[in-house]
């Protein structure tokens, strides 16, 4: 078993054997030269933080086998799903904070991120980590912050755990943490439930995690985070946005909490890395997209025996649309794992289910099935005024109409033959 680690990001850089490429200095804004990378990447932004930036910590689906020492997506899936259900606290280990971090600034001023997209309303930081505590309760999970000067910051709160913490104190003292492993921050963006600390998550994936208590609030945060900014979030609110999001249109502009900076540390143990996810690409709808793919696999393995896989593809941002692979055994239990599947991703729109000689990370493959296997009369189900995502710009106050697919090839003799593809793909 290896040593626990600290949650650095150049311990998953030594884990999976790679060294991230250098770009040098990239101009404002980012997203134009960083968008389509295939590799972690370092660069430098004028002007702004003037360390190290690091994209593309999870470029692709090969990475994240690499991460989790698998070939099969649906291993990644049980080992996530197996740490998910058991996660850890007692594998948190402390450590003195004083040990790893050095004081750095009282403001956001030292850690100003760059601007992403032109369309966004400021600078965001958009792979902040927060964590609070309440009365023993303990939260970790992932919002942007709109930086608008050193000392004004506004945040995206959903209506989650952190939304429910901060209606138990506010303002509530909070971590943002910046910087960490790959799988520290996938822990972050699961749903477990309320009152399940997602580092114990992360401490049951990585066989251990070290964590060191800020000097002001004892709040448990990685000890190889890279950036750890203690403040206050809420008491006041401010307009937030316009914002580039997952689906690559812009969100909407909200009043969210307003966040206070106390104190800002630099890792001096580790070299710290500032990660900034550039909004809509594959790294983005991966670290979203993974905790929901393996919570759909979970939910939709209970009713059908075998389950291939299962796909957020990325045509549906990594959040909208599922493709699911299955080993068909009776008919009708492709419709049982459409809703299984809604259950699953409640922000799921549409559900295509696939035989296993399918191959869902080919569209031409997915869309032949549905061309070849699919009777609107019989095999189409749509679920109307049913609660989606917030960020569908179709959708009315989140309400839309969930559609699912059964592509699967009717079962019984002499049938094989008749929805067997035997020609090749157009290139």
């Amino acid at each position: 078993m290896r040593d626990i680690v600290s949650g650095a990001v150049s311990e998953y850089f030594e884990e999976i054997n790679v060294n991230p490429d250098n770009m040098g200095s990239i101009s404002e804004p980012i997203a134009k030269s960083l968008f389509n990378i295939d590799k972690p990447t370092v660069y430098r932004v004028e002007g702004r933080w003037k360390g190290k930036f690091v994209s593309g910590l999870l470029p692709n689906r090969d990475y994240l086998r690499r991460m989790f020492g698998v070939k099969d997506d649906t291993d990644s899936f049980k080992i996530f799903l197996d740490a998910f259900k058991n996660a850890e606290a007692g594998l948190l280990k402390e450590d003195s904070f004083n040990e790893y971090f050095k004081l750095l600034d009282t403001s956001f001023e030292s850690v100003m991120p760059p601007q992403i997209y032109s369309e966004d309303g400021a600078p965001y930081m958009t792979a902040s980590m927060f964590i609070a505590c309440v009365n023993g309760i303990c939260n970790a999970s992932i919002h942007r912050v709109m930086v608008v000067g050193a000392y004004d910051a506004r945040v995206r709160v959903v209506p989650r755990h952190l939304y429910q913490l901060l209606k138990r104190r506010e303002p509530l003292p909070v971590a943002v943490v910046i910087g960490v492993h790959p799988i520290v921050l996938l822990a972050a963006a699961s749903s477990p439930p309320f009152g399940v600390f997602e580092l114990g998550i992360a401490a049951k994936l990585l066989n251990g995690l070290r964590v060191c208590l800020t000097p002001n609030h004892s709040i448990p945060v990685p000890c190889g985070a890279s950036l750890v900014i203690e403040g206050l979030l809420g008491g006041k609110y401010g307009p937030e946005g316009p914002f580039v999001d997952i689906l690559g249109t812009i969100d909407n502009v909200r009043d969210q909490p307003l966040l206070k900076p106390i104190s800002v540390y630099v890792n001096k143990v580790y070299e710290p890395l500032y990660h900034v996810i550039v909004q809509a690409s594959k790294e983005h709808m991966l670290f979203m997209g993974f905790p929901r793919e393996a919570s759909i696999y979970d939910v939709v393995s209970r009713v059908v025996p075998k389950v291939v896989n299962v796909r957020l593809s990325f045509g549906g941002c990594g959040w909208l649309h599922a493709i699911i692979s299955i080993r068909k055994d009776v008919e009708g239990i492709a419709k049982n794992v459409i809703l299984a599947a809604f259950a699953g991703h409640p922000s799921l729109k549409h559900v295509v289910v696939v035989d296993d000689d399918i191959d869902i990370d080919n569209p031409l493959s997915v869309e032949w099935a549905i061309a070849t296997r699919f009777q609107a009369s019989k095999d189409l189900v749509v679920i109307c005024d049913s609660r989606g995502s917030s960020l569908d710009p179709s959708s009315e106050d989140s309400l839309t109409c969930k559609v699912g697919v059964d592509a699967t090839k009717p079962l019984g003799p002499g049938r094989e033959d008749k929805f067997k593809r035997v020609a090749p793909w157009p290139m």
